[in-house]
């Protein structure tokens, strides 16, 4: 009899028929088959019928109006009513007229609503549920569904054209590469890439491992290192990104640019050649050709309320460890000693250095440790 009922479905009767037992019931009612659905898919209870209290308080009606009669030993097999009956073949009704091969519980609650003579059919209208508002409700959850099965299917395709238009793709079944993204010649993707969106990947590039690239714009013979994430962004020719990169929306990166491991970008425009190779953040930031960004440098492009820039011209050198204050402007050429904190504009082919002086006290420490070692 239940041959064609879904998993979901047929847990739904197991449970109505131990909800009769429970409640003493010489019969399963429609009251017991909608409590039934309680159990076996709390997913669609709670999307149609509301909240857990909202569950529970019809669960308490029911257990009420059940003390009210008189309660008899039963056993497994106890019967399905003829309101319950009903209620089964109404599901398959439904099922046929939408054109399912299956029975599943979102039939088996249309059956519930149609079957008018039924206690579950008078709780759910008590409740505001009207046959009406739920097909309107289940033809859009079904058309999810199968909107969400053809990206599946197209999802499936996209790696096979791929490979045909000659992209080499290791471990195919570990790649995520959505059915819009496009890859040139000769580009190979790793195992456990996840290309998404409207992603376009140039000629000869390299995607490796553990990467994820979001509807971004990569040139050609791109390096995307290891365990990378790119979103909404750009990479021109040449560039290499990572290990551990990441390039948040807005980022542009140019021509044989580098960005490295721990660097964030974020609306930050790198120009041809451009370095940024170690634990750096940029933020709003425009970083002009050739321009070498040292480790741990920081663009503080946030006061609290509003964002400001950065701008680092041409061949402009920045030391490690340093923190540009912005708005600011680096000029060409210009070189930021390691370790600084600039605040004000920096001329194109100047020094700036803006640190603590160094102090240092000769035999100041072996002095130290004589103290010590005489105190008794």
């Amino acid at each position: 009899m239940f041959e064609r009922y879904t998993e979901k479905a047929r847990r739904m009767i197991f449970f109505a028929r131990y909800e009769a037992s429970q409640l003493g019931s010489p019969s399963i009612e429609t009251e017991h088959l909608l409590l039934g659905l309680f159990r076996a898919d709390v997913a669609l209870s709670l999307r149609f019928l509301g909240s857990h209290a909202g569950l529970e308080s019809i669960r308490k009606q029911i257990n009420e109006q059940a003390a009210l009669r008189e309660r008899i030993s039963t056993s497994v097999d106890i019967p399905v009513s003829d309101e319950g009956k009903q209620v089964l073949a109404l599901a398959a009704e439904e099922a046929q007229q939408l054109g399912h091969s299956h029975i599943g519980t979102e039939h088996l609650l249309l059956g519930l609503l149609r079957e008018e003579k039924g206690v579950a059919a008078q709780i759910l209208r008590e409740r505001g549920l009207r046959l009406d508002d739920f097909r309107e409700e289940l033809e859009r959850a079904l058309a999810e569904i199968d909107t969400e099965a053809q990206k599946k299917q197209m999802r499936a395709e996209t790696p096979q054209r791929l490979l045909s238009e000659g992209v080499t793709i290791e471990r195919l079944d570990t790649c995520v590469i959505d059915p819009l993204v496009e890859v040139g010649t000769g580009t190979v993707i790793e195992p456990y890439v996840q290309l998404l969106g409207k992603t376009i990947v140039g000629a000869g590039c390299r995607i490796r491992s553990f990467s994820v690239i979001e509807n971004c714009t990569l040139g050609e013979r791109v390096l995307v290192r290891q365990h990378c994430v790119l979103e909404d962004s750009a990479v021109a020719d040449g560039a290499q990104i990572g290990p551990f990169a990441h390039l948040r929306p807005g980022s542009e990166i140019g021509e044989d640019a580098h960005v490295g491991n721990f660097v964030e970008t974020k609306k930050a425009k790198l120009g041809k050649g451009a370095k940024a190779n170690h634990l750096t953040y940029l933020g709003d930031a425009e970083i002009g050709d050739g321009a070498n960004i040292g480790a741990g440098t920081i663009t503080c492009n946030y006061d609290g309320v509003n964002k400001h820039r950065t701008r680092i011209g041409k061949g402009a050198f920045v030391g490690s460890d340093s923190t540009l204050v912005a708005p600011i402007t680096v000029g060409d050429g210009a070189y930021i000693g390691a370790g600084s904190c600039i605040t004000k504009d920096v001329p194109s082919d100047a020094l700036a250095v803006a640190r603590g002086r160094q102090m240092t006290k000769e035999g100041w420490a072996a002095a130290r440790r004589g103290r010590r070692e005489a105190k008794p």
